[in-house]
């Protein structure tokens, strides 16, 4: 990604946000969204005493603090420091911590859970929908780079993979 492409980009959502309820804010609600699905869908296990909760939990649970400790790791400056541009939104400049996107990875993370429960293809492409519209909020608003996003994906897929496979 180029500055000015990055320019470019934040300017159109800048733009399109600005004529949205509540501006920029508006742009958390797909976030906002799937943390409330998720947090219905563990009530509900919870009222059900369903034993799938622990993995509910644990899987996506085990995808944040994975991505938190990658960050750390691989500090990646963020698009908004490299270019010397704001992002839209709220930001922190030399906040570092890009890659993997966290929003993302727990986005995924949330999404494969529900698959997990409730395998049906609609539930399936709704979640699949609303996680890739996150993670491409998440570019377009400056926040991070299309690497950031794609890693973070990948990492909840592998995580989910092997957490909602493996035999109790």
């Amino acid at each position: 990604m180029t500055r000015d492409t990055y320019i470019r980009m934040t300017g159109a959502t800048r733009r399109i946000s600005s004529r949205l309820p509540g501006g920029a804010k508006a742009l958390r609600l797909p976030t906002l969204l799937c943390a409330a699905v998720y947090i219905a869908a563990l009530f509900a296990l919870m009222l059900a005493r369903d034993m799938r909760l622990i993995r509910a939990l644990l899987v996506p649970a085990c995808c944040f603090f994975v991505c938190t400790a990658l960050r750390a790791l691989i500090n990646r400056e963020r698009p908004y420091d490299r270019f010397g541009a704001e992002p839209v939104g709220r930001f922190r400049p030399g906040k570092g911590k890009s890659m993997p996107s966290r929003h993302t990875a727990s986005a995924a993370a949330i999404a494969f859970s529900i698959l997990y429960l409730h395998p049906a293809p609609a539930v399936a492409a709704a979640m699949l929908l609303l996680c890739l519209l996150i993670a491409a909020l998440r570019v377009l608003s400056g926040q991070h780079y299309p690497a950031d996003v794609a890693a973070a994906i990948a990492l909840s897929a592998v995580l989910s993979l092997i957490g909602y496979t493996l035999p109790v």
